[in-house]
């Protein structure tokens, strides 16, 4: 794949499974970065970190931005489709290609999420295929799935 936009995002499937969710306080949106979210117990959608479980789906974001500090005063739009394909930068280690589907986790670095390629403890991601490649050849970025196998659902009693 050649070089492209530092926009990362859907790179694949549907856009008809997209609903709008309230924010939790002060979250950090960054369009250099992946936007994986996680449910709180309110009810509300943060930054997936490299514990997240309660994965909702995916940010629709085009811009930098950070959520008002008022909790769920920011709405936003979530791609919730599990078949869908996204890319998101390489924080932690070197893409390989006897990586393709595989998991992996993420982490958080500087406010900018990103596939953890040295790690596969919570397994949040499924690795599809390397995704961007920079001029010097390297791989920068992952496609990957929502891992289903992974979510964690709680009961509404």
């Amino acid at each position: 794949m050649a070089q492209q936009s530092t926009e990362y995002g859907r790179r694949a499937g549907h856009s008809w499974c997209q609903f709008y969710w309230p924010v939790a306080a002060s979250e950090v949106f960054k369009k250099k970065g992946g936007s994986l979210l996680v449910a709180d117990t309110n009810g509300r959608v943060a930054i997936c970190t490299a514990t997240g479980t309660l994965i909702i789906g995916h940010a629709r974001v085009s811009e930098d931005f950070t959520a008002s500090s008022t909790a769920g005063a920011t709405p936003m739009q979530v791609d919730q489709d599990l078949e869908n394909v996204y890319e998101m930068p390489i924080n932690t280690g070197t893409w390989n290609d006897n990586m393709r589907g595989r998991v992996a986790d993420i982490s958080v670095s500087s406010s900018i999420q990103g596939a953890n390629l040295s790690a596969a403890a919570v397994r949040p991601i499924e690795l599809i295929d390397k995704g961007t490649t920079n001029a010097a050849g390297t791989v920068v970025s992952v496609l990957y799935k929502i891992n289903r196998l992974i979510l964690t659902r709680t009961t509404v009693v």
